[in-house]
């Protein structure tokens, strides 16, 4: 199956979608100095990271879609058009993690995929698909 959903609709939706992970980080990393004081860099990554992950894994298995993705107007979803599972948002998150690190390659390869398909659409066996 293929994705029409085009790499602008992803960015626009991933924008969206920092903005929010970053409020997280920093009401989570603000509670946590207010509750444990001064915490090392290792520490902040151990209790923010799994917030930002649960936010995306639970978007995406339960409702299919973050609040960016709500607002470009799309979901993921599995081939076949079920809601993914909590094993496919884990592997997506991470290899999305990967594709945003090799300085967008991950994403870009959309570009290149017959199918529409970013890194982690291809390796989570998913896909995006408009509403």
């Amino acid at each position: 199956m293929k994705s029409n959903v085009s790499l602008l609709r992803r960015t626009g939706a991933m924008l969206y979608d920092a903005f929010l992970a970053f409020s997280l980080v920093f009401s989570i990393g603000m509670i946590s100095r207010v509750l444990i004081g001064d915490m090392g860099n290792a520490f902040f990554y151990l209790i923010t990271l799994p917030g930002v992950y649960l936010y995306f894994s639970v978007s995406w298995v339960k409702g299919r879609q973050t609040i960016g993705m709500k607002a470009w107007k799309f979901q993921v979803i599995q081939h076949n058009q079920t809601n993914i599972t909590h094993q496919q948002a884990f592997v997506r998150f991470i290899a999305g993690l990967a594709s945003f690190l090799t300085l967008g390659a991950g994403f870009i390869y959309q570009l290149f995929n017959k199918n529409n398909l970013a890194w982690h659409d291809k390796i989570s066996n998913t896909l995006l698909v408009k509403n």
